[in-house]
C-alpha cells in the first residue's frame, strides 16, 4: 500500500504515573483499559538489565571490535590497536589475542574478566555471554550465505568496474581537505570518500590501509539499513507502519505499551525509558536483545516526545521477527530481500547470541556498499526496475516526525534518517544517515547526488557532514 502520507495511529490513552525507582514515570495505557475502576497496567516493568559495568564493557568492545576488524576486514593486529582500540587505550588492557585457527578473538582485563567474540563466516562477530564457555560457540544460530558472485567485470552500483575517474581542481582540493584531520573536524580520520551522480560514480578514495573491499562499522547508519528492512516487511504486508508495532512481550492484558506504533518506533518517539548507555550490555556486555529492549517502560505517551533510543530500532528489528514467524526466514531477510538485491555482497548483520539483529549499530559493510544503499534512496526505492521498498517510503524517512518539529539551523529527523535541509548551504530534501565516527550516506534528491564519507575519528571529535556537503553540492554539479 502506497505509503504518501502517515497519519497517526495512536489509541486513546489515559497517563497513570508510577514512582520507578524512586522517580516519576508515565505510562500511556489504552483507553479501554481505563474503566470506572480504573485498572492499574500489570506490566511487570523493571529497568532494563542494562548497564554492564565499565570495566567489562571495555573488555567486550575490545573482542568484538578485534574480531570484526580482523576477520571480517583482514586488518593486522597492530593497526586495529591504532585504530579502532584506540579510545580504549587508557585502559590498559592486555592485547587481544586472536584465535586464527577457531576464528575467535579473547579479551582480557587481567583481573579474570574474559569477554570472547566468535567470528562466522555468514554472521559476522556475535560476543558471547559472560555465562557461556568457548565450547558453547556451536550454539550460535546461523543461516548459510552464498558467497558473494564476481562482479569485477560489471558496472558499478551492480559490480566493481569504474572506469577513470577525471576530477576537476576544485574536486581533488575539496577530497584533500576531507582527509587533512582539519577542514571538516579537527582530529577526524577519514577513511573513505565517495561521491556519485545519480549511479555513476564521479569520485572515489580512501585512508591508507581501507578499500574498495575493506569493511568497517557502520554504527548508527546502520538504524537506516534497518529502517529499509522494515519497509520491506511493510511492502510485503506483514507489517503496517500505522499500526501498533506487534512486539510478542507486550501481548499481555493491559500493558501500556501496546499504544506504540512502529511509525513512533522509527520516529523515535515511543516514550520509553532510555539512556545513553542502556544498550553497552547488548553491544559490549554479551546481553540478548530481548532482554533489554522488550523491558523498557513508558516515561511518556508515545508520539508525543522525541528521544533519540537505540532501543526503538531493536523494537522495529522484533517486530519484523515476529511477524516473519520463522527464525531462518529472519536471518535471511536482509541479505535475500535487500544486500543480493542491489549487490551489498560484502554486508553482514551482526546478531546476539539468540539470533537477534543488533540493527542499531552492528552492521559491517564497505564504502561502496554504503553507495549502493544510497542510491537505491535516490532512487525512491527502486533498483534496476525492481521496486524494493514500498511506494513513498523515502518520503516517510525524509519526512520530519511529528514530534520533533524542524528548526533552521540544526538537524531535523525523519524515520531513521536526519535531515539535513534546514541547514546553511544544503538543497531541499537533503537526508542522510549518520554513525558514530563519521559515517553518513547524504541522498540529495535535488542534485541528483549521493554522498558517501566513512571514517574512525576518535571520540571528541566529529565530522562536520552538512558543511563537507554544502560544499560537495557547489563542485559535484
Amino acid at each position: 500500500m502506497p505509503i504518501t502520507s502517515l497519519g497517526r495511529y495512536l489509541l486513546p490513552t489515559c497517563v497513570v504515573v508510577a514512582l520507578l525507582g524512586g522517580r516519576a514515570v508515565i505510562a500511556a495505557a489504552p483507553a479501554e483499559a481505563s474503566s470506572a475502576s480504573h485498572r492499574a497496567a500489570k506490566a511487570p516493568f523493571r529497568r532494563p538489565a542494562g548497564a554492564a559495568n565499565p570495566e567489562e564493557v571495555a573488555v567486550g568492545y575490545q573482542a568484538l571490535f578485534t574480531c570484526a576488524a580482523h576477520f571480517f576486514a583482514g586488518r593486522p593486529l597492530e593497526d586495529i590497536l591504532r585504530v579502532e582500540l584506540v579510545d580504549i587505550a587508557a585502559r590498559k588492557l592486555p592485547p587481544p589475542e586472536i584465535d586464527d585457527r577457531r576464528r575467535l578473538v579473547r579479551s582480557r582485563d587481567g583481573r579474570g574478566q574474559t569477554m570472547v567474540a566468535a567470528f562466522r563466516e555468514d554472521m559476522g562477530c556475535t560476543l558471547l555471554p559472560p555465562h557461556w564457555s568457548e565450547a558453547d560457540v556451536g550454539r550460535l544460530p546461523s543461516v548459510e550465505i552464498p558467497d558473494p558472485p564476481d562482479v569485477s567485470s560489471l558496472a558499478f552500483p551492480r559490480g566493481d568496474a569504474v572506469g577513470p575517474l577525471k576530477l576537476v581542481p576544485a574536486q581533488r582540493a575539496l577530497l584533500d581537505r576531507a582527509f587533512d584531520g582539519q577542514s571538516f573536524g579537527t582530529g577526524t580520520v577519514t577513511a573513505s570518500i565517495l561521491v556519485l551522480k545519480g549511479s555513476k560514480l564521479v569520485a572515489e578514495r580512501y585512508r591508507r590501509g581501507f578499500g574498495v573491499h575493506s569493511g568497517y562499522r557502520t554504527w548508527s547508519t546502520a538504524k537506516s539499513i534497518s529502517a529499509a528492512l522494515v519497509g520491506i516487511a511493510v511492502k510485503d504486508g506483514l507489517l503496517q507502519v500505522e499500526a501498533p508495532a506487534p512486539i510478542p512481550e507486550w501481548a499481555y492484558f493491559d500493558d501500556p505499551r501496546q499504544a506504540i506504533t512502529l511509525a513512533h518506533l522509527l520516529q523515535m518517539s515511543s516514550g520509553l525509558y532510555s539512556q545513553g548507555s542502556n544498550t553497552n550490555a547488548i553491544y559490549f556486555g554479551g546481553q540478548d536483545v530481548f532482554s533489554a529492549a522488550t523491558t523498557t517502560p513508558l516515561e511518556a505517551p508515545p508520539g508525543q516526545r522525541w528521544k533519540y533510543a537505540n532501543n526503538d530500532t531493536l523494537l522495529a528489528l522484533r517486530a519484523l521477527r515476529a511477524a516473519l514467524q520463522d527464525d531462518l526466514s529472519y536471518l535471511r531477510f536482509p541479505y535475500d530481500r535487500l544486500f543480493a538485491k542491489i549487490g551489498m555482497y560484502h554486508t553482514r548483520m551482526e546478531v546476539d547470541h539468540l539470533g537477534n539483529f543488533i540493527g542499531s549499530s552492528q552492521v559491517y559493510t564497505t564504502a561502496r556498499d554504503l553507495a549502493r544503499f544510497g542510491v537505491l534512496h535516490l532512487q525512491e526505492g527502486v533498483w534496476e526496475g525492481e521496486r524494493i521498498l514500498p511506494e513513498g517510503w523515502t518520503k516517510f524517512v525524509a519526512t520530519s516526525a511529528p514530534a520533533r518539529p524542524r528548526k533552521a539551523g540544526e538537524r531535523g529527523y525523519g524515520a531513521q534518517f536526519w535531515l539535513l535541509d534546514t541547514m546553511e548551504g544544503i538543497p531541499p530534501g537533503t537526508y542522510t544517515t549518520a554513525g558514530n565516527k563519521g559515517q553518513y550516506v547524504t541522498i540529495i534528491p535535488a542534485r541528483d547526488l549521493v554522498v558517501v564519507r566513512t571514517g574512525v575519528d576518535p571520540n571528541g571529535t566529529r565530522w562536520k557532514a552538512d558543511r563537507f556537503v554544502a560544499e560537495a553540492v557547489k563542485v559535484f554539479p
